[in-house]
């Protein structure tokens, strides 16, 4: 299947699962959306939860990519790189916590992203430890963060954060701001340099 396939049939997928939810979207709903038939479908994916479950990779990766993305022109920040990656990985928790789709997943059938969690390290997690790894490397280089391993740090993190994501609605009353204002002092106390 050709890419502008793959893209045509995720983007089916998400307008059928935000216009009707998980449990009510069928294949028959999404090949009508796509302009493909369900034998398409079928060869491509097992069933309407494998499919959602590539949208929710696809839809991982975009919002870690728009959330953490520097403009070529854009003046040098002056903040210690601590700062500035803490705020970013609070700034990619927002975003995923007011995600329409990531809202419905979790609402409706959080099951799905069981394989993100416990089943394997993914591309999607990959994304994450690159895009964590050169905001430590500053950190260590400017004294902002503690010396130590940048992979070991960065699988802390994005270990940390997956729970804030997908647990966020456990949590009960507690608001999410309030949520992810803690996970700021969290961050920002790990990755504070040990005193001497």
């Amino acid at each position: 299947m050709s890419t502008v396939g793959d893209r045509q049939i995720l983007n089916a997928a998400r307008a059928c699962v935000l216009a009707a939810g998980v449990h009510e979207t069928t294949f028959n709903d999404i090949a009508r959306r796509a302009g493909v038939s369900r034998m398409t479908l079928y060869r491509r994916y097992s069933d309407v939860g494998s499919l959602i479950s590539e949208l929710l990779g696809r839809e991982f990766a975009r919002i870690l990519r728009e959330h953490t993305r520097i403009a070529p022109d854009a003046p040098p920040d002056p903040r210690p790189a601590r700062q500035r990656l803490v705020e970013t990985v609070v700034a990619v928790v927002e975003a995923f916590q007011e995600d329409p789709l990531m809202s419905q997943v979790l609402d409706a059938e959080p099951e799905i992203l069981t394989p993100y969690l416990f089943n394997k390290f993914g591309s999607t997690q990959q994304i994450a430890i690159d895009l964590l790894a050169h905001r430590l490397d500053a950190g260590h280089r400017d004294g902002s963060i503690r010396a130590g391993s940048v992979a070991v740090q960065a699988h802390a993190i994005v270990l940390t954060v997956q729970s804030f994501i997908v647990s966020a609605s456990a949590s009960g009353p507690v608001p999410a701001d309030r949520l992810r204002a803690e996970l700021r002092l969290i961050l920002d106390g790990y990755l504070q340099p040990r005193e001497p």
